[in-house]
């Protein structure tokens, strides 16, 4: 299973979301892969500075720098999670429905804003919303890929 976070340049919010579920992932043992993208942004920059600093925190290895959303990204992910509704609104078309939530859509909170040029207690407070949002996304990941399931079994019978 495969979860894309996608938010504007991939250097705040989606990298951040990355490490959170990682971070998840190594502690529970579970078989999730995750990747983050922008919809906005090239290759090769690096997270913020106040990103780095909560990560660093985790005392995890992490490594990151930009990218852009691709088809590839999309295509081999079984759901793509949005921070904002209008990510989710850009991406429509490109992501199909049946795999295209923004955050608010699965923890009904509200969208994940922008931290970019905030001090590092307006990272914190995102940090805090994405750790409260990961067993959801979870779930949601969990029955996306069964209903996946179902729909080939009864294809192939």
């Amino acid at each position: 299973m495969k979860i894309l976070f996608v938010c504007t340049g991939n250097t705040c919010r989606s990298p951040l979301a990355q490490a959170v579920l990682q971070e998840k992932i190594g502690r529970e043992k579970l078989d999730i892969e995750v990747d983050s993208a922008g919809v906005c942004c090239g290759y090769g920059d690096p997270m913020s500075d106040n990103t780095t600093a909560i990560i660093d925190s985790m005392d995890m290895f992490f490594t990151h720098t930009s990218q852009p959303v691709t088809p590839k990204l999309v295509e081999t992910s079984d759901m793509v999670v949005t921070m904002t509704r209008s990510h989710k609104a850009y991406l429509k078309g490109i992501v199909a429905d049946e795999k295209l939530f923004c955050i608010d859509d699965i923890t009904h909170k509200g969208d994940i804003l922008d931290p970019f040029g905030g001090d590092i207690q307006t990272y914190r407070s995102v940090e805090k919303q994405l750790r409260d949002a990961m067993d959801a996304v979870i779930e949601k990941l969990n029955s996306l890929v069964a209903d996946t399931n179902k729909k080939h079994n009864v294809n192939n019978d």
